[in-house]
């Protein structure tokens, strides 16, 4: 019991900073905001193929759903590199 209200606890407090930074996200110039989206795309793709990658050892068996793990993540960072992954302003 203990250690579920633990649990929750820490969850409420990371929705609660994931709120406060998103608030404070929304403040910022449109430059700023597009240099961050840049910058998360980029990390993002990474630990997605890293993730991918690293869920592949050991190399004995084959997974599937690591590979595509990993080629997900490459996408991404390839799309986002060649402009397609884009988040425009709708007004």
């Amino acid at each position: 019991m203990t250690q579920g209200l633990l649990i929750f606890f820490i969850v409420l407090i990371v929705i609660a900073i994931i709120h406060f930074v998103s608030l404070r996200i929304m403040q910022i110039a449109e430059e700023k905001k597009w240099k961050y989206k840049k910058v998360f795309w980029y990390i993002y793709g990474f630990l997605f193929a890293i993730s991918g990658f690293v869920n592949m050892f050991p190399f004995e068996e084959f997974k599937p759903i690591a590979l595509i793990q990993c080629l997900c993540g490459i996408v991404i960072i390839v799309l986002h590199y060649l402009g397609k992954i884009e988040i425009k302003n709708p007004t």
